[in-house]
């Protein structure tokens, strides 16, 4: 079973809908998505003492190795093998310049989307934890 998951900020509308977005990117279901509310997310948040990074950014292990901002929307690209050229612009710049783009998202990201999350289909809720 591949251990790949993406957690993301629960209370955020972007973020949920970021991650019901990739989850239907994610074809071949290599990754499972946590929401950092959730009783699963908690636990892997307090289990590998991520309360400080939980509230700032994405988080995405991958073989047990954690990361964050754009590495974490880096590796999520690169091993689900989609949106190609998205992953190759933040292969080509430097981190301090995609996380500086990564932030300003992060920042004004609850002011981008105030509506309530859409109710996932079936196929895609399973890949939810």
């Amino acid at each position: 079973m591949n251990d790949s998951i993406l957690i993301f900020d629960g209370d955020c509308m972007f973020c949920n809908r970021m991650a019901y977005f990739l989850a239907k990117a994610d074809k071949k279901d290599y990754f499972k998505f946590v929401s950092s509310i959730s009783e699963k997310g908690k636990q892997i948040i307090e289990e590998n003492n991520l309360q400080e990074m939980v509230d700032k950014t994405v988080i995405v292990r991958v073989e047990e190795k954690f990361y964050f901002k754009s590495q974490a929307v880096y590796h999520f690209l690169k091993i689900s093998k989609t949106f190609p050229v998205f992953r190759f612009l933040i292969w080509i710049f430097p981190t301090f310049l995609t996380d500086f783009f990564y932030d300003i998202i992060a920042r004004n990201r609850k002011e981008i989307i105030k509506s309530k999350c859409p109710v996932p289909k079936p196929e895609i809720r399973r890949k939810f934890l």
